[in-house]
């Protein structure tokens, strides 16, 4: 679908102009401020709408203005009056029908009709990857954000990893120790006991001798006793009683022992050097365990961003591209292989016309700002539409109306293809 005829009136530098161009090459031509842009901005305001409108679409001085689009199979008519405007879309031929919802239904074919591929060449490398995602439908946005998401999780995990090497080097660790520190409230209940215990012992063994004490003198005195048995008769009786009282009294002590409390005395001693070499060996256990877990940690999430990466590459692949051999690097746009701002000025036109043609596959119209583009540029621009059967208008700025449909003071003065027919 392009366009076959165009009719303006008091469109903005426009008084009344007509033009059915003839070919794929629409040049419009004429000097600056003459109403070129006006010719092409009419077709976008006719065709498009909303933000396409001009905010003065009315030649200064008129109260009206209107633009009628032919396409052919349809034509389109936008009026203008006061800051008002209507649009009809009605079908030709035998039976003519107006469409219910004409800008909708414009919405579905025009496509991006102001696409400049020279516009398109000038923007970053960033810019058109972005454009060119945009039309393809491909929102990596949600890939890119999971992956560096995952790099940031992994690098916080290999930094932790790191740590706990580095902890567990750092730490000494001390063999055959238990596992647990020691409490020494056990030992000091225990020293209690033996220092209580060689206590009684100590009583004991005062007592003893005290008794025994008491049994040598009672023996000397059964010796004087002796000496005089017949003086000491009762005394002696008396004696004897009270020895053997004795004698039974002491066989009734038990034999007693004492502890050595050295050796607990010196595990009090080591006991916080040796609880500390356990904590230090609890410490090493556990960072080398959680060294371990970093290191699969860290790999899982490799494998995660791999997976996200090959799900990006995917939709990547699965795209069609506008043009054959054109990919969507990180960075911005490659052809072949060469990221597309290495390529020649006259390959980059190509392209990107290409990709222009491509963004509009119904109303194959374009629009071109030709001013930096020489006769060569021209004539790969016209085979190139030509080949695809596309329509590309083109605003020149020149002296001379000899080129194309020359505008001036907002009126068509000259149309070469006429002339050059006549």
């Amino acid at each position: 679908m392009k366009i076959l005829k165009l009719m303006a009136e008091n469109f903005k530098r426009l008084s009344a102009v007509e033009i059915t161009p003839d070919g794929n090459v629409v040049v419009i031509s004429g000097k600056n401020e003459a109403g070129k842009s006006s010719v092409l901005d009419a077709i976008e305001a006719a065709l498009c709408g909303g933000r396409n409108l001009p905010k003065q679409p009315i030649k200064r001085g008129e109260h009206r203005a209107k633009v009628v689009v032919d396409m052919g199979e349809y034509k389109v008519t936008r009026k203008f009056l006061g800051t008002n405007s209507t649009l009809t879309v009605e079908t030709t031929g035998e039976t003519k029908s107006k469409i219910s919802s004409p800008q909708a239904f414009l919405d579905g074919v025009v496509g991006d009709i102001s696409f400049d591929p020279l516009a398109f060449m000038k923007k970053s490398p960033a810019e058109q990857r972005n454009s060119l995602m945009e039309f393809l439908g491909l929102n990596l946005d949600e890939f890119d954000n999971k992956v560096a998401l995952l790099k940031v999780q992994r690098s916080d995990v290999r930094k932790e990893k790191e740590k706990r090497l580095h902890e567990a080097d750092s730490i000494t660790f001390t063999p055959g120790l238990p596992e647990e520190a020691q409490n020494a409230d056990s030992l000091l209940l225990e020293l209690d006991a033996i220092r209580k215990h060689n206590e009684n012992c100590q009583k004991i063994s005062t007592e003893k001798a005290v008794q025994q004490n008491r049994l040598e003198s009672a023996e000397k005195d059964i010796v004087s006793a002796n000496k005089a048995i017949q003086e000491w008769q009762a005394r002696l009786a008396n004696l004897q009683v009270m020895k053997a009282s004795l004698i039974q009294a002491i066989q009734q002590y038990s034999k007693v022992s004492t502890k050595d409390p050295a050796e607990v005395e010196s595990k009090i001693k080591t006991l916080g050097e040796t609880n500390e070499a356990i904590r230090q060996n609890a410490r090493k256990t556990q960072a080398s365990i959680e060294y371990e877990m970093a290191i699969e940690t860290y790999s899982k999430l490799g494998e995660e961003i791999k997976q996200v990466e090959g799900q990006k590459a995917r939709k990547m692949a699965e795209a069609v591209m506008p043009v054959k051999g054109l990919t969507i690097q990180s960075d911005g746009l490659a052809y072949n292989g060469i990221p597309l701002e290495q390529e020649c000025d006259s390959k980059k036109l190509k392209i990107c016309t290409a990709i222009a043609m491509a963004m509009n596959p119904k109303l194959k119209v374009l629009r071109i700002n030709g001013n930096e583009l020489d006769t060569d540029s021209l004539k790969s621009i016209g085979e190139l539409v030509a080949g695809k059967d596309y329509q590309v208008w083109i605003e020149k700025v020149t002296d001379s109306n000899t080129i194309g449909f020359y505008i001036e003071d907002g009126h068509l003065i000259g149309d070469q293809n006429e002339k050059e027919t006549n």
